[in-house]
């Protein structure tokens, strides 16, 4: 790469003066095209002619002269900067001065013609002999064969610069392929001699990203591994930190997504699964699944006298009576509502459900937190549907959960709440409305 720096600043360069050389040469050619048109043609003033004749052509040769010189001075700065050659310089200011001369004498010689032309005399010929033996015409257009010869040059350098910079460019692209290989060659023997120690670590180590478990403990006492370098070593624990910081926030989403924020108890979704796997279970191993509905009695009069925050205080507590009744780690307790709480009992027949509801109505009732706007008792009080069935595959999960909730309905809207209703499961839900179960009396405090 470094050849390559080298020759492609060496055939910039060289670019940036035939650059230079070519614009000096395309100037002067355009230069020397115009003087050939501005240098007057003295043989055309020798044919017969015309005063009228003659003046047309003085003001067209006096025209043209004007117009070079205005070209002139246009670009002598330019070329003089550019080049830098005093020869150059001394062509073109004496190339200059000569086209005023000439021009001076052409607009003297148009003068007389006018003067003659107004007395009605033909142009006296010492007038047009004066004019055409002007020495400043032969010598402009012998500097203008010098001003070719200098184009020439100006030609041959610009071919010599563009050979330089096609041999900078090729000498630049020979010492990149030279660099191109030896690095390739370096970089085989490197990877020869490292690939057993870097790269079949890497390798077990994404092998290990693909499929992470069990195996990447039994991986790190792998030989492989073991004489890996001591950053591929870091790199892998890094990975295994990772790995289980990884199952740590999986678990705890998952829990934050299966959680209700306020209570900390299951919420709805978690609800629906456990239900589906409890239900998936008991037709499988063929055992009860008991359910409890819950709903706070007169809770909206409770949060419009006391306010939300206190409501919400108030769903806690009893959040927290019903998680310490149901013991077992397989009783899941979930939020499904606003004032609305489930409790899921696997493996548990109808008395043992509905005694943990009488429970939980009694831990409430003992607790005896002041509801002044409850039309049934003086604090907070409950009502609960009970329901149990043994799954069966020609039953729906659904049914478990109606005839919990028609419980619940009964509960309320019939016998005057804070109390327990329990779905008999031989009863049909037709005639069930008419199953009631006796409250429980409420507990008085001292």
């Amino acid at each position: 790469m470094g050849g390559w720096a080298l020759s492609s600043w060496s055939s910039h360069r060289v670019s940036v003066q035939a650059r230079r050389v070519a614009f000096q040469s395309d100037s002067l050619t355009h230069l020397s095209f115009k003087l050939l048109q501005a240098v007057p043609h003295t043989g055309q003033y020798l044919l017969p002619g015309t005063p009228t004749q003659l003046l047309h052509q003085l003001d067209s040769d006096v025209e043209g002269l004007r117009g070079f010189g205005t070209t002139l001075d246009e670009q002598l700065a330019s070329l003089t900067l550019a080049s830098g050659d005093p020869a150059l310089h001394r062509e073109l200011e004496a190339i200059r001065l000569l086209t005023v001369q000439v021009q001076r004498n052409l607009e003297r010689t148009a003068v007389e013609v006018r003067a003659a032309q107004a007395r009605q005399q033909p142009v006296p010929i010492a007038v047009l002999e004066s004019m055409l033996s002007d020495p400043a015409i032969t010598a402009i257009r012998r500097h203008g064969e010098v001003l070719a010869t200098l184009q020439r040059k100006l030609d041959d350098q610009r071919d010599t610069l563009k050979r330089e910079e096609d041999q900078a460019l090729r000498t630049g692209f020979a010492f990149w392929l030279t660099g191109l290989a030896l690095g390739w060659l370096v970089g085989l023997l490197f990877a020869w001699r490292t690939a057993d120690r870097i790269l079949h670590p890497l390798l077990q180590l994404e092998k290990l990203m693909q499929a992470p478990g069990e195996d990447v403990n039994l991986a790190i006492q792998s030989s492989t591994i073991n004489h890996a370098p001591s950053e591929i070593g870091s790199l892998i624990r890094s990975f295994l930190k990772l790995v289980a910081e990884g199952q740590e926030l999986t678990a705890q989403l998952k829990s934050l997504a299966s959680t209700d924020g306020l209570t900390a108890v299951g919420n709805r979704r978690r609800f629906d699964e456990g239900f589906s796997e409890e239900w998936s279970r008991g037709l499988r191993s063929g055992q009860p699944l008991s359910l409890l509905i819950l709903d706070v009695d007169h809770f909206k009069l409770y949060n419009d006298l006391y306010g939300h925050v206190q409501g919400d205080a108030c769903l806690k507590t009893v959040a927290d009576v019903i998680r310490r009744q149901a013991r077992r780690s397989s009783d899941l307790v979930c939020r499904i509502g606003g004032e609305e709480f489930a409790v899921l009992l696997p493996d548990t027949a109808l008395p043992e459900a509905t005694q943990m509801a009488h429970d939980i109505l009694a831990a409430l009732d003992a607790l005896a937190l002041v509801h002044g706007s409850s039309p049934v008792v003086g604090w907070i009080t409950a009502s609960i549907g009970v329901a149990c069935a043994i799954p069966q595959h020609d039953d729906s999960p659904s049914l478990l959960m109606e005839r919990a909730d028609q419980a619940l309905y009964i509960r309320k809207d019939r016998q005057g709440r804070h109390g327990v209703t329990v779905a008999e499961p031989d009863v049909d839900l037709a005639t069930e409305l008419e199953v009631e179960a006796a409250p429980i009396s409420p507990v008085t405090l001292g």
